[in-house]
């Protein structure tokens, strides 16, 4: 049996079995190794299963082929090795076969992966196209569509894709994953609004703060000036300020005089009138002042004198020039 067998599959069975007695229900026909690769894929064996499933060539069979070609490329592809598995999803494409309707979606993946986001949207808007609309991947090409979109920043297409994902296809293994993508885009709009306040706030408050610098220097400057000329005012009107103040004082003391020389008067003439009217001496029409009469006069001294004392105030101000 083992005289039959390809030399490649020969090699391969004693690095399984270490030797002849080990070869016995080891996969020898293409069928049994599409399967036996399939179920290391499955597994996690992922380069196992791409050296058993290689041992299937063109030659043997067309669709057989094509399907192992099919699982290379998706182990190479959980693998991180995105290169080959373009390039074996190439050959798959020319292959043909039930399986070319998925090559968008995987090349998509691979395209994501290596940052080439742009190539992967293409291929997911691809994807989306062909596959049937129970097909599990017709929702996950969604999702990658979102992710790509998020990634190359446009976040209010990407919540869009989202939003999409969790309303139309709920049962979709995608379902939490474009959930919390969607939270993360709102959360970032937040942190990018309260960036764009703080921003405007900081250049509000820079504004503010040089104007109010400027403002500040203008009035420094004008207090300066004005003190300059008070300085040059009081120096050449010092003797001037001096003789008026004197002047004032003496006529402040005047109105005083005189408004006491006016009381004393008044007093004296209703103390003879009343004097003189006791004595029988009548006067018509008149008759001793009241407390109160007594009291509106002394007002209308006193006012007159007030008027004396501002008038003065005025002139030495220079009110009247």
């Amino acid at each position: 049996m083992i005289q039959k067998m390809p030399m490649a599959i020969l090699a391969l069975l004693f690095l399984w079995g270490i030797g002849p007695g080990f070869t016995q229900g080891r996969p020898t026909s293409p069928e049994e190794l599409l399967k036996t690769g399939i179920s290391f894929y499955g597994e996690g064996k992922f380069n196992q299963s791409c050296t058993l499933l290689r041992l299937i060539g063109p030659e043997t069979d067309k669709a057989l082929y094509a399907e192992a070609l099919y699982w290379i490329s998706l182990a190479e592809l959980s693998s991180g090795q995105y290169g080959e598995a373009l390039a074996d999803l190439e050959k798959l494409e020319r292959a043909g076969g039930e399986r070319t309707g998925e090559i968008p979606y995987h090349r998509g993946r691979c395209y994501f992966y290596q940052g080439r986001y742009k190539e992967a949207l293409v291929n997911f808007t691809d994807s989306m196209d062909r596959l049937e609309e129970q097909d599990p991947r017709k929702a996950a090409s969604y999702y990658w569509m979102g992710e790509s979109l998020f990634a190359l920043g446009q976040l209010d297409g990407a919540a869009d894709i989202f939003s999409l994902v969790i309303e139309k296809y709920p049962s979709s293994v995608k379902y939490e994953a474009a959930s919390y993508r969607l939270d993360l885009i709102n959360q970032k709009k937040i942190e990018a609004e309260l960036l764009g306040i703080l921003k405007w706030s900081h250049e509000e408050s820079l504004k503010t703060l040089e104007e109010y610098q400027a403002r500040e220097k203008t009035y420094d400057q004008a207090i300066v000036i004005y003190q300059q000329k008070v300085a040059e005012m009081l120096a050449g009107a010092g003797a001037d300020a001096e003789e008026s103040g004197v002047a004032y004082k003496s006529k402040l003391a005047e109105a005083e005089i005189r408004i006491a020389a006016l009381e004393a008067s008044l007093g004296e003439a209703n103390a003879a009138l009343i004097e003189l009217q006791g004595h029988g001496v009548a006067f018509p029409g008149l008759g001793p002042l009241t407390e109160t009469e007594r009291a509106l006069k002394l007002m209308e001294l006193k006012a007159a004198a007030l008027e004396l004392i501002n008038a003065l105030n005025k002139r030495l101000n220079g009110e009247d020039l």
